[in-house]
């Protein structure tokens, strides 16, 4: 392949978002399969899973994986074309998302994401959750919609995740600044009994004794020093 030619099928790739795109984006910008494995066997691409490829000059961010998986939910679609909430779409959730927010220490060796409808992926390591997400459960992190650390949390409690887990996940989200206390205790009410407090919307009771598995409690929390200012 020339080098001029490279260079301008190479310029769909960088002008992407991740500089990243999935093999039918490339298709239909005119880059056929023989060419996206010659470019990667020339080492101008490097193919981060079945059906998509990034450019090997491209930032690789912690999020390269999910941001794969995210695109081949619609692989038509560019990903600067995408919403948030888009129907055809998803978001990362869960396990993966306490990842990305930088919470916790789950087991994190599959990709999850919510979908407001049933999906399968040829990916072993892909699974997804139904769910209907409100655009207050949804942000962005390195261009990926991610449920807010708040609607992780209440992910992964409704699956009856390790108590001492969601502890520490609580309390660096707190320390972080990225969940208040009082929402989060009014929120994670109807929670309570499959953790074994008794009190119907025991949000509170649930909270500390979430914490106490991990020798903390609302009021320590509540009595942490200020983040200090760089």
């Amino acid at each position: 392949m020339k080098t001029a030619e490279a260079l301008r099928l190479l310029g769909v790739f960088t002008s992407a978002q991740w500089g990243m795109v999935t093999s039918r984006q490339a298709k239909d910008a005119g880059i056929d399969g023989v060419t996206l494995h010659r470019l990667a066997q020339a080492g101008h691409l490097d193919r981060v899973r079945h059906g998509v490829y990034a450019a090997t000059i491209a930032v690789v961010t912690e999020a390269r994986e999910e941001q794969a998986a995210w695109l081949m939910l619609d692989p038509a679609e560019p990903a600067w074309k995408r919403a948030p909430l888009d129907p055809n779409g998803g978001v990362i959730s869960h396990e993966s998302a306490a990842r990305l927010h930088g919470l916790g220490e789950l087991v994190d060796d599959r990709i999850v994401l919510t979908t407001p409808r049933r999906r399968t992926s040829r990916d072993r390591d892909v699974c997804f959750r139904i769910a209907g997400l409100l655009e207050a459960d949804v942000t962005t992190i390195d261009g990926l919609p991610v449920t807010t650390a708040l609607r992780t949390i209440l992910d992964l409690l409704d699956q009856h995740t390790d108590g001492s887990h969601v502890a520490t996940i609580i309390q660096e989200a707190v320390e972080a600044s990225l969940v208040r206390l009082d929402v989060l205790a009014e929120r994670i009410g109807p929670y309570a009994l499959r953790y074994g407090v008794r009190r119907p919307g025991g949000g509170d009771a649930l909270l500390d004794r979430l914490l106490a598995e991990i020798d903390s409690s609302i009021a320590r929390l509540a009595q942490r020093p200020a983040p200090q200012r760089p």
